[in-house]
Protein backbone atom coordinates (compact mmCIF):
# COMPACT_ATOMS: atom_id res chain seq x y z
CA UNK A 1 0.00 0.00 0.00
CA UNK A 2 1.18 3.41 -0.92
CA UNK A 3 0.24 6.79 -0.26
CA UNK A 4 -0.20 9.99 -2.76
CA UNK A 5 -0.78 12.68 -1.77
CA UNK A 6 -2.28 15.29 -3.91
CA UNK A 7 -3.28 18.95 -4.94
CA UNK A 8 -6.31 20.02 -5.67
CA UNK A 9 -7.72 23.35 -6.44
CA UNK A 10 -9.99 24.99 -3.12
CA UNK A 11 -13.64 24.22 -4.83
CA UNK A 12 -12.76 20.47 -6.10
CA UNK A 13 -11.78 20.14 -2.31
CA UNK A 14 -15.15 21.29 -1.17
CA UNK A 15 -16.91 18.99 -3.76
CA UNK A 16 -14.45 16.25 -2.07
CA UNK A 17 -15.29 16.66 1.90
CA UNK A 18 -18.67 16.85 1.08
CA UNK A 19 -18.59 13.65 -0.68
CA UNK A 20 -20.09 14.45 -3.57
CA UNK A 21 -16.82 14.27 -5.55
CA UNK A 22 -15.58 10.95 -5.76
CA UNK A 23 -13.66 10.40 -9.24
CA UNK A 24 -10.15 12.20 -9.34
CA UNK A 25 -9.43 12.67 -12.56
CA UNK A 26 -5.52 13.97 -13.75
CA UNK A 27 -2.72 13.27 -16.56
CA UNK A 28 -1.08 9.52 -16.01
CA UNK A 29 2.47 11.15 -14.68
CA UNK A 30 4.75 8.14 -14.02
CA UNK A 31 4.73 9.01 -10.33
CA UNK A 32 0.99 7.97 -10.15
CA UNK A 33 0.50 5.30 -13.23
CA UNK A 34 1.09 2.34 -10.53
CA UNK A 35 -1.33 3.57 -7.86
CA UNK A 36 -3.98 0.60 -7.58
CA UNK A 37 -7.23 -0.33 -5.05
CA UNK A 38 -5.95 0.34 -1.67
CA UNK A 39 -3.87 2.62 -1.97
CA UNK A 40 -4.46 5.78 -0.24
CA UNK A 41 -4.61 9.26 -0.85
CA UNK A 42 -4.14 12.71 0.86
CA UNK A 43 -5.70 15.75 -0.84
CA UNK A 44 -3.95 18.87 0.11
CA UNK A 45 -2.13 17.03 3.03
CA UNK A 46 -5.64 16.96 4.91
CA UNK A 47 -8.51 15.20 3.41
CA UNK A 48 -7.48 11.11 3.56
CA UNK A 49 -8.92 8.55 0.89
CA UNK A 50 -8.62 4.93 -0.18
CA UNK A 51 -8.29 4.38 -3.64
CA UNK A 52 -11.39 1.78 -4.91
CA UNK A 53 -10.50 2.07 -8.49
CA UNK A 54 -8.18 3.52 -11.15
CA UNK A 55 -8.42 3.20 -15.00
CA UNK A 56 -6.45 4.27 -17.81
CA UNK A 57 -7.60 6.20 -20.87
CA UNK A 58 -5.60 7.49 -23.46
CA UNK A 59 -7.97 11.61 -23.44
CA UNK A 60 -10.00 13.24 -21.06
CA UNK A 61 -12.82 13.18 -23.87
CA UNK A 62 -12.50 9.00 -23.37
CA UNK A 63 -12.91 9.83 -19.91
CA UNK A 64 -15.70 11.88 -19.85
CA UNK A 65 -18.09 9.13 -22.25
CA UNK A 66 -17.08 6.45 -19.56
CA UNK A 67 -16.95 7.71 -16.44
CA UNK A 68 -20.25 9.68 -14.86
CA UNK A 69 -19.38 13.40 -15.34
CA UNK A 70 -21.27 14.14 -12.17
CA UNK A 71 -18.92 12.50 -9.89
CA UNK A 72 -15.88 14.37 -11.47
CA UNK A 73 -17.41 17.42 -11.18
CA UNK A 74 -20.33 17.52 -9.25
CA UNK A 75 -22.12 20.43 -10.55
CA UNK A 76 -22.63 18.51 -13.76
CA UNK A 77 -21.32 20.48 -16.42
CA UNK A 78 -21.96 19.76 -20.29
CA UNK A 79 -19.37 17.74 -22.18
CA UNK A 80 -17.86 20.34 -23.76
CA UNK A 81 -17.69 22.43 -20.55
CA UNK A 82 -16.11 19.64 -18.54
CA UNK A 83 -13.65 19.34 -21.39
CA UNK A 84 -12.30 22.77 -21.00
CA UNK A 85 -11.80 22.68 -17.39
CA UNK A 86 -9.92 19.54 -18.11
CA UNK A 87 -8.19 21.82 -20.78
CA UNK A 88 -7.71 24.80 -18.71
CA UNK A 89 -5.83 22.40 -15.91
CA UNK A 90 -3.88 20.64 -18.17
CA UNK A 91 -1.52 21.70 -21.68
CA UNK A 92 -2.58 18.88 -24.63
CA UNK A 93 0.49 18.30 -25.32
CA UNK A 94 0.83 16.58 -21.32
CA UNK A 95 -2.59 14.09 -22.30
CA UNK A 96 -1.07 13.21 -25.12
CA UNK A 97 1.71 12.04 -23.86
CA UNK A 98 1.11 10.72 -20.38
CA UNK A 99 -2.78 9.57 -21.34
CA UNK A 100 -5.56 10.10 -18.55
CA UNK A 101 -6.19 8.03 -15.02
CA UNK A 102 -9.80 7.86 -13.38
CA UNK A 103 -8.92 7.23 -9.90
CA UNK A 104 -12.14 6.53 -7.68
CA UNK A 105 -11.93 6.57 -4.51
CA UNK A 106 -13.61 6.63 -0.99
CA UNK A 107 -12.91 9.05 2.20
CA UNK A 108 -12.07 8.05 5.24
CA UNK A 109 -13.38 8.06 8.52
CA UNK A 110 -12.06 9.76 11.59
CA UNK A 111 -10.38 6.24 12.70
CA UNK A 112 -8.80 5.45 9.46
CA UNK A 113 -5.62 6.59 8.06
CA UNK A 114 -4.08 7.52 4.63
Amino acid sequence: MKVYRLRVREEYLKMIKSGRKKIEVRVAYPQIRGMAPGDKLLFNNEVPAEVINVKRYETFRQVLRVEPVEKIFPDNPSFETALKRFHGMYPKWKENRYGVIAIRFRLLGPGERA
